[in-house]
């Protein structure tokens, strides 16, 4: 039994000391097959400001954020598209759009709801409009007092 021990504790000992790359070594970045580019990402600014002030019913009135619901319309990594259905979105509805960048995804939301259950209301109907793939998102929201 005493040889097996001794067998094994050799193999592990002799391994460990002939092992060719350590684990930081492996990891470098260096030794990545796939040479990966970091994109650039333009800025966008779709604030809450910027919806609100382009109704002049809404400019000297105050607002509150809270806690509360937007209807994502889509998550795509293409600048292009969340623009289209940002565009198609402000076509068809008077309520905010936004678009939010969360890398590596920009987020087209609309809407701003207090409860769970308007929003649902407002989620059939815009599936019902085309927008197939519409859900109720968790966020921050815009009340205006």
């Amino acid at each position: 039994m005493r040889k097996y021990l001794i067998t094994i504790a050799m193999i592990l000992t002799s391994a460990m000391l002939f092992s060719q790359t350590t684990q930081q070594e492996f990891l470098h970045p260096s030794k990545v097959r796939k040479n990966y580019k970091l994109k650039e990402f333009k800025t966008i600014l779709f604030s809450d400001d910027e919806v609100f002030k382009t109704d002049p019913s809404h400019m000297n009135k105050e607002y509150i954020e809270s806690s509360g619901y937007r209807i994502q319309l889509i998550s795509t990594q293409e600048l292009n598209e969340a623009i289209a259905i940002k565009a198609q979105a402000d076509s068809l509805y008077s309520m905010p759009v936004y678009v939010d960048f969360e890398p590596p995804n920009y987020k087209v939301r609309i809407g701003n709801y207090v409860t769970n259950e308007e929003a649902l209301v407002m989620q059939t109907a815009m599936q019902n409009q085309g927008f197939k793939f519409a859900w109720v998102v968790p966020s921050k929201i815009v009340i205006i007092k």
